[in-house]
């Protein structure tokens, strides 16, 4: 990972909280997915760390290609290339604390990472089908209508409870999907 000059991080994080007890909770990262990392609201990205995240209400469209970032959970933000974007835990690290169990409402941890089989092409909405080359089915349950053309796309699946987000490359929106197998 390429890291940021000195300077440039402390006036970043001078820039983002007053007081030394909230520039605790700011650290260095990378963004590993989405490539390339758009920052619009609604795009979930992956950080080097594990992390999940999704940006908040904003349309940067920034087209980024595995940056180096200064984000701050406590904070809500995410600093890429001069621009600060508000942004949501999604699953994993939110801060130094200890993590929250799997089962805190809102949480979602991931389940798998791994492709979709097949080619995926048409319209995708509520019932469509979808089997993972780990072997597991999901069921799109949530509102959704997306046209899209894929090959095996890459697929971050997420889990809360017995509902499951897919995250899939190319697909503008994560599917809400229940687990048939």
């Amino acid at each position: 990972m390429r890291h940021l000059p000195a300077s440039l991080i402390a006036f970043y994080i001078a820039a983002l909280v007053s007081g030394s007890a909230l520039a605790q909770n700011c650290y260095e990262s990378s963004i590993v997915s989405p490539t390339p990392f758009m920052g619009n609201n609604g795009e979930i990205f992956k950080l080097a760390d594990g992390s999940v995240w999704e940006v908040k209400y904003e349309y940067e469209y920034m087209y980024e290609y595995n940056p180096d970032v200064i984000i701050c959970p406590g904070r809500g933000r995410l600093i890429v290339n001069k621009k600060s974007l508000n942004i949501a835990s999604v699953a994993g690290r939110t801060s130094a604390r200890p993590a929250q169990p799997a089962t805190a409402p809102g949480r979602w941890d991931i389940y798998e990472e791994t492709n979709l089989q097949g080619s995926i092409s048409g319209t995708i909405k509520a019932g469509s089908v979808f089997k993972t080359v780990s072997g597991n089915v999901y069921e799109v349950t949530g509102l959704t209508l997306q046209l899209v053309l894929e090959l095996q796309p890459d697929v971050m699946v997420l889990r809360n409870g017995e509902v499951y987000k897919l995250v899939v490359k190319g697909f503008e929106e994560p599917l809400i999907c229940r687990k048939l197998n």
